[in-house]
């Protein structure tokens, strides 16, 4: 896709001022801008993790049941499909930074508040199910903020890279949270989790206004922004309709909405696993979520290395194909040591899947909707409650392995779809 002469100045400007900490292997760590954005991504990733975890074994704790645990991570992104067209509008027409401290205090807020509500002798679940889906509301938020605040950091050059490495820090810190997360449930309870989350939360908020973006003219410009009213409502719209006519768009946010569907959806079914197949309890959940969160870790990392790799388009399909073909493996297994190492190889398709996303979307976009094409990934994930609920029914009926392999199938079969129309997407190479 051919840059406009607006994406191509504001690039120019990034280039102009990160230049001087750029040094010859050129790679995102080296700009300081980013390295502060890193620190506070870092943290919010900590305090996802933690809710996640949590959360889920703590609805599957009381209810044992497959369908509800799957419905508390539904519940979660189902509010994407409102919440994220506008937060991608507002992230394009305010400062990052500020979107970003907002969401953060708000994080901490719903944790507390959720501690609270768990914390109760016979806790009810509804408040659960209520305060997490409004707790859905702040990640429509946090990820346009966050991958904005990346791609601002750097030159266009080094925009996979950037994003790959910032999702090395999240994975990383999501294997040891996940850890962390199982074995303070299992010790002194959900409550003191979700405490732990919670910090994270305020940690983050405390290290987003230490980070000084290196795209000061697009700091002016979304300072002197129009006012946000109701107006955005409608041109938030807008703006996802506009997404919708670029191929390359169309092509990512369909693939997004079934590998989220029938791909992502496992991390709602692993209470079950861990408990019903695997035997383990909340130490066995952490664990499994940590080997996936290092399989993550991996899976950027390599992407990473890569640099500034020219067919993406074939890599994205690579790795949906691989995606597939772990999560078949992974059901089929019975064994905690083997699940280990399968869902290390999930977790590091899942991993890679959602950093490659970022950098196409970004990359077949104007500079100035870049936070408005995060956004539209946010709500076409959105969709994955869908899936979230679909399997967590159908486990309960032909039970969760089985659930699982036909979840894999799914996905390999996307990939041979995106396989044929991977072309569509070529033109990202140009803009990166």
């Amino acid at each position: 896709m051919e840059s406009q002469p607006a994406a191509e100045e504001v690039s120019s400007g990034v280039d102009a001022i990160a230049k001087p900490s750029q040094p010859s292997h050129r790679r995102a760590w080296s700009v300081d801008a980013f390295r502060r954005v890193w620190t506070a991504t870092v943290l919010l990733s900590l305090g996802n993790w933690t809710e996640r975890i949590v959360v889920g074994f703590f609805i599957f704790e009381q209810s044992e049941s497959v369908f509800l645990t799957a419905a508390s991570f539904a519940v979660r992104q189902a509010p994407g499909l409102i919440a994220a067209p506008i937060a991608g509008s507002i992230v394009d027409r305010w400062p990052r930074r500020r979107v970003l401290a907002i969401t953060a205090i708000y994080k901490a807020f719903i944790l507390v508040v959720l501690a609270f509500f768990v914390g109760v002798d016979s806790p009810v679940l509804w408040p659960v199910f209520v305060i997490t889906a409004l707790g859905g509301i702040g990640q429509s938020f946090e990820i346009p903020a966050t991958q904005g605040l990346v791609t601002d950091s750097v030159p266009a050059k080094l925009r996979m890279n950037a994003v790959a490495t910032q999702s090395v820090g999240a994975r990383g810190i999501g294997a040891i949270g996940g850890l962390i997360a199982g074995t303070v449930t299992d010790g002194i309870g959900v409550s003191a989790a979700l405490g732990i989350g919670a910090a994270a939360f305020a940690g983050a908020t405390f290290a987003t206004l230490l980070i000084r973006p290196a795209q000061q003219k697009a700091e002016a410009a979304a300072e002197s922004a129009g006012t946000i009213g109701l107006g955005l409502f409608k041109q938030a719209f807008l703006d996802l309709r506009m997404l919708w006519q670029i191929r390359a768009v169309r092509t990512l946010l369909v693939a997004a909405v079934l590998v989220e569907m029938f791909g992502f959806a496992f991390g709602a079914l692993l209470p079950s696993v861990s408990v019903n197949v695997l035997d383990t309890a909340g130490t066995g959940l952490g664990a499994l979520n940590m080997m996936a969160a290092f399989g993550s870790l991996g899976g950027v990392i390599g992407l990473a290395m890569l640099g500034d790799y020219r067919r993406k388009e074939r890599l994205l399909v690579l790795i949906t194909l691989c995606y597939g073909t772990f999560l078949v493996l992974f059901a089929s297994s019975s064994l905690f040591p083997l699940s280990m190492v399968l869902i290390l190889g999930v977790g590091m398709s899942a991993g890679a899947f959602d950093a490659m996303q970022w950098t196409l979307l970004q990359a077949n976009v104007p500079e100035n909707m870049r936070g408005r094409a995060i956004g539209g990934w946010v709500f076409a994930i959105g969709f994955g409650w869908v899936g979230h609920i679909g399997l967590g029914a159908l486990g309960e009926v032909i039970g969760v392995q089985w659930a699982l392999a036909g979840a894999g199938v799914l996905v390999l079969a996307t990939g041979v779809v995106l396989a044929k129309t991977a072309r569509r997407l070529k033109g990202a190479e140009r803009a990166v």
